[in-house]
């Protein structure tokens, strides 16, 4: 069996560091999981241990965007899918479709909140296509809500309501909740953009009593921001005030506040930066 600093790796040796990289991810030790599992992609030729490691590689750093972009940190929230998705072109051609459609996703994401509208939808076609050819429902479902929150950004709600309502559909039929409240506060912002604030609070209703039961407190956080905007369009002073408090409780039991300027994270787009802690602190 070679060595470690050898030119190639074992098949033991391989799985232990895979492993090595898994508990320092789930320690939070993330640019070390990230340097353990490179040395592993460069050292490895056997296809398992190249398959799992890239896997790990590219299911880590489209977490860390899916992470940021609920931050709102949208400049990473886009670099890390983009370099999941360069992973995939330099070292899983022809084996990783799972992994480019997952990166695509996470990507179109990211470029809607940066208002990059029209490579929001190249990259969500690319990852709906893939999603289609293997019958990945799960992926479906989260593409056609992208989708619908891309005419949603267009102001093309006409266009929207039937891809939230396919979405929706498919979020119920294999029991994803998180998603399902997504689709509701989509649908939600799309009655706010025709003037339909009663409808628009319907829709938030459900999504509370779903985020409430599944205990999904930055859920809350986002139902409680846009619950303020519709209750301050009506002029109802009382709900608007509750909305907020409960928004600032979430954001302290949450502890998303910077620990410099005191502001809370989340609340706007902003860039972020980490601590090797992995506290988070406004870049500004």
């Amino acid at each position: 069996m070679t060595l470690f600093g050898a030119k190639e790796m074992g098949q033991d040796q391989t799985k232990q560091q895979i492993e090595k990289g898994l508990n320092l991810y789930q320690s939070n030790q993330t640019e070390k999981a990230l340097q353990v599992w490179m040395r592993v992609l460069e050292k490895t030729t056997g296809p398992a241990g190249r398959f799992r490691v890239l896997s790990c590689l590219i299911t880590a750093h489209s977490e860390m965007g899916r992470y940021k972009d609920m931050l709102k940190d949208y400049e990473k929230a886009l670099f890390f899918p983009c370099k999941a998705a360069e992973l995939v072109n330099d070292y899983g051609k022809g084996w990783s479709l799972k992994y480019r459609a997952m990166s695509q996703y996470h990507m179109a994401v990211a470029y809607r909140k940066l208002g990059r509208l029209a490579d929001a939808m190249e990259s969500c076609e690319e990852s709906m296509k893939i999603a289609l050819q293997h019958g990945d429902r799960p992926l479906q479902a989260l593409c056609l809500l992208c989708f619908a929150d891309i005419h949603r950004s267009r102001k093309d709600v006409q266009t929207a309501f039937p891809r939230y309502d396919s979405s929706m559909s498919i979020m119920t039929e294999i029991g994803n909740r998180l998603g399902q409240i997504q689709v509701l506060l989509g649908v939600a912002k799309c009655w706010m953009i025709q003037k339909e604030l009663d409808k628009a609070l319907e829709s938030t209703e459900k999504a509370q009593e779903l985020a409430e039961g599944l205990g999904n407190k930055l859920g809350l956080l986002k139902l409680h921001c846009l619950c303020e905007s519709i209750y301050r369009s009506k002029g109802r002073q009382r709900e608007l005030r509750s909305h907020v408090v409960r928004f600032h409780e979430c954001v302290e039991e949450m502890e998303l506040y910077c620990g410099l300027c005191g502001e809370s994270i989340g609340e706007r787009n902003n860039q972020l930066q980490a601590l090797p802690c992995s506290h988070f602190f406004h870049l500004k």
